[in-house]
């Protein structure tokens, strides 16, 4: 009888030991996952929501004095809700670009006044601010076709085509100036969100501009940041464009006080 209680007891012990042996050491332990110095210089800038881009980023401030300010660029559906493609317009007349600009304020909920506007190489500006609301403004903006034509593009498809350049000379810094422009009107520029890097990448033909950008996504006891590329690319003699984004890796992290811990 002692010899089969031992027996018994042997194999419990086998069994448990087997058992032990499944659990994994981080959920037995409790022990963090470890995240290097970089990542977690990176994650504490992303909880501070500054800086957001890199040194020498495209800028484009917007105005101080008022209390919100919106920039946007006109989209076909704004002017044609039946449209069969979302995307933003282009001309190269400005009284057409005013024309367009003028349709939208009518549709405003409150009559959009027209308080300014401002022509560059990229784009005419219409400058607004609802009636009676004068801490709102609005730029309002319409691609020059001389420099970027957005038809053929869908906003709400995945498709990668990403339009025609016809800003001459093309080159690498035309080409990162475009790609950083695009991004102040992307998902990417809001709360959460970081660039990285932005650079120009080496082709085996034509031209490519990489940003590397970084998001935070919160959670109820770990947080986790992505990173992925959003990669442009010209062939620099029709201009036609193309972009991609592609994920690169992510990892979990969690603030104790102001200290960024891997979890």
């Amino acid at each position: 009888m002692l010899g089969r209680l031992c027996g018994w007891l042997a194999i419990a012990a086998t069994m448990l030991a087997a058992a032990a042996c499944t659990v994994p050491p981080a959920a037995e332990s409790g022990v963090a996952q470890a995240v290097s110095n970089d990542d977690a210089v990176l994650a504490a800038q992303l909880y501070a929501g500054t800086p957001r881009t890199p040194a020498g980023f495209l800028s484009d401030p917007a105005p101080q004095s008022f209390s919100q300010v919106a920039t946007y660029h006109l989209k076909t559906r704004q002017l044609d809700s039946n449209a069969p493609a979302q995307h933003e317009l282009c001309t190269d007349d400005w009284n057409e670009a005013l024309a367009w600009s003028e349709m939208v304020a009518q549709q405003a909920p409150t009559y959009l006044d027209l308080v300014g506007n401002t022509s560059t190489e990229r784009y005419y500006e219409f400058d607004r601010v609802p009636h009676g609301d004068p801490q709102r403004y609005e730029r309002m903006r319409v691609f020059r076709c001389g420099y970027l034509d957005r038809s053929g593009v869908d906003l709400d498809s995945t498709s990668n085509v990403a339009g025609t350049m016809n800003a001459r000379p093309l080159d690498a810094a035309a080409l990162g100036g475009l790609a950083e422009y695009l991004w102040e009107f992307s998902e990417y520029d809001n709360v959460n969100h970081a660039v990285v890097s932005s650079a120009a990448r080496p082709v085996t033909t034509g031209l490519a501009h990489t940003l590397t950008l970084a998001t935070l996504e919160r959670g109820a006891t770990c947080d986790r940041v992505t990173l992925n590329e959003w990669t442009t690319t010209a062939d620099p003699a029709t201009g036609e464009l193309n972009s991609a984004v592609t994920p690169l890796r992510e990892f979990s992290v969690h603030r104790v006080g102001e200290t960024v811990v891997g979890c």
